[in-house]
């Protein structure tokens, strides 16, 4: 639990951090102009780190039970992060900035024991202090800068840091290593709050000091985990959690090299980049390198146990696949020249479906008739409710019957979070009826890809300024993920959080198209209050 208050800490302090920091960075020179390889148009704040490190300090502070390794681990960071404040406000030079990622790393290592003990393929499979120090300096060093140098477009290197964290404080936490979940979920909440102002278009970036740490924090605790918490995991185990920077960075670096230039040179030669010119937006971009760091967090936890020789081939055969369809990928854009997407059958198709409204209307008018069926249909297959929860609805039906009538906009808000809470409610009462194995359970949890689908259209062709971003990716995946994950706090919720999550955006499209007070949702939200009322009262009796 106490995890759990450390994410929530951190996720509230480094959210409430973020606006003032920004208002101030141009008067301590914190700022990031636009040029060269950079994606952004204007100035950004560049105080983000400064929100993330402190949001991660106050419940470590506060809470986390201060053993020597755990101790090494905060001064390490707390060192990794002066320096690259240092270089946010001056641009130190590379070797400035080596040398603090070294310090950091021997303090972690030397100070705290945080070494590289149990390696593969070596005799006895364990490494002497003489050989396991170094090469622990040289591994951290290495991923920090992978998920620095993946600091490239808005919310990535925060998206993976985040997934990979959220692994490692899974796993410390079935290890029974209490203090490592902690400050580990510590690092997940200050960057959540963080990414509600990264993500595409970015009000503020988190800089050297924000990607330095994270990219210390992520390759120290994922080798504390593997290392001294479970042991009993394959030493590979970080190789896959790490795997996407690490194999973005060796690429870049090796390409470099082959073309006679120093491997420190910029370029455009990065995953994100590549991606970029391939035609793909900003926002899909860092969608499509989530998902391969989703898959590579899926494997790395799936295969914890398995052999090193089986967690290489896989990690061989993912890192094979990526480059060579992303090569293939070039080869074909290149050769269709300056043939867009938008000048074949299909893409002339879309493009005229989109200029006539005719998706936009076709999603809306589908999410304006599956949610209103959903509700009314889930509240009269759902079981009785206890006569507190009966009361508690007809309070709502009241509650909302009142919004309606009132022309306000606080009116409007008591509607909209009476919509919300009928939805999640009316999805949490189905499944807990019927469950997964039920016809009844199965047929409802296919019918729910028709409004994700119809969400996910009318998103990517409105041309609203709603739209489903990289940070909603990342919560459909947690909402997906950790009710599947066997011993999770979450498992109990199934598939409720998912249904829940597609229900929310839906409501949300529909109050956002709606064109008459009085609208089949509305009406579906006050039946639906209704009849769980009316049931829970009859049940009563």
């Amino acid at each position: 639990m106490a995890a759990v208050y450390a994410f929530v800490l951190a996720l509230f302090v480094s959210m409430s951090l973020v606006p003032p920091l920004e208002s101030v960075a141009e008067r301590v020179g914190l700022t990031d102009a636009p040029g060269g390889r950079k994606v952004h148009q204007k100035v950004i704040p560049r105080t983000g780190g400064i929100a993330i490190f402190i949001g991660f300090l106050a419940p470590v502070l506060v809470w986390l039970p201060m053993r020597e390794d755990l101790r090494a681990v905060l001064i390490g960071a707390s060192v990794l992060f002066f320096f690259g404040l240092l270089d946010d406000r001056f641009n130190l030079d590379y070797r400035a900035k080596l040398l603090g990622q070294v310090l950091a790393s021997i303090i972690v290592t030397a100070g705290g024991g945080i070494v590289i003990r149990h390696f593969p393929f070596v005799p006895g499979g364990t490494l002497s202090p003489s050989v396991g120090i170094p090469l622990t300096v040289f591994v951290l060093t290495g991923v920090t800068n992978a998920v620095n140098l993946s600091d490239g477009l808005d919310g990535l290197a925060g998206g993976i840091s985040l997934l990979v964290m959220t692994a490692v404080a899974l796993l410390a936490r079935q290890a029974g290593d209490a203090p490592l979940a902690m400050i580990t979920m510590a690092v997940c909440g200050a960057t959540l709050g963080f990414l509600r102002f990264n993500t595409h278009p970015a009000r503020v970036f988190m800089g050297d000091s924000g990607s330095q740490f994270l990219g210390f924090s992520a390759g120290v605790l994922a080798v504390a985990v593997d290392q001294i918490s479970n042991p009993a995991m394959s030493p590979l185990v970080p190789l896959l959690l790490l795997g996407l920077p690490i194999l973005d960075t060796l690429t870049v670096m090796i390409t470099r090299i082959r073309q006679g230039r120093s491997p420190f040179s910029p370029d455009r030669n990065h995953i994100h980049h590549r991606l970029l010119d391939l035609g793909l937006h900003h926002y899909e971009a860092v969608a499509a390198v989530y998902c391969a760091q989703a898959l590579l967090v899926i494997l790395a936890y799936a295969l914890r146990y398995s052999s090193d020789l089986a967690i290489l081939a896989v990690y061989g055969v993912f890192a094979a696949a990526l480059l060579l369809g992303l090569r293939s990928l070039t080869k074909v854009s290149a050769y269709l020249g300056a043939r867009s997407a938008s000048d074949s059958p299909i893409g002339r198709l879309l493009n005229r479906a989109r200029e006539k409204g005719m998706l936009r209307s076709y999603a809306f008018t589908t999410l304006e008739a599956v949610v209103p069926l959903f509700l009314i249909a889930g509240a009269l297959v759902s079981r009785p409710v206890a006569t507190q929860t009966a009361v508690q609805a007809a309070v709502l039906l009241l509650l909302f019957l009142l919004a309606l009538m009132v022309r306000r906009s606080p009116s409007d808000f008591v509607e909209r979070l009476i919509a919300y809470a009928t939805a999640v409610s009316i999805a949490y009462l189905v499944e807990t009826t019927h469950g997964v194995t039920s016809a009844c359970g199965r047929c409802i949890h296919v019918l729910f890809a028709v409004p994700a689908i119809a969400v996910a259209v009318w998103a990517r062709f409105s041309g609203s300024a709603f739209k489903v971003s990289t940070l909603d990716l990342l919560i459909v995946f947690a909402a997906v993920a950790l009710p599947n994950i066997p011993g999770s706090i979450f498992q109990e919720f199934g598939v409720v959080g998912l249904e829940s999550i597609i229900l929310l955006y839906a409501i949300e499209i529909i109050l956002l198209e709606r064109e008459r007070r009085l609208d089949p949702l509305h009406l579906s939200v006050l039946g639906a209050l209704a009849i769980v009322a009316v049931k829970g009262f009859l049940a009563a009796s």
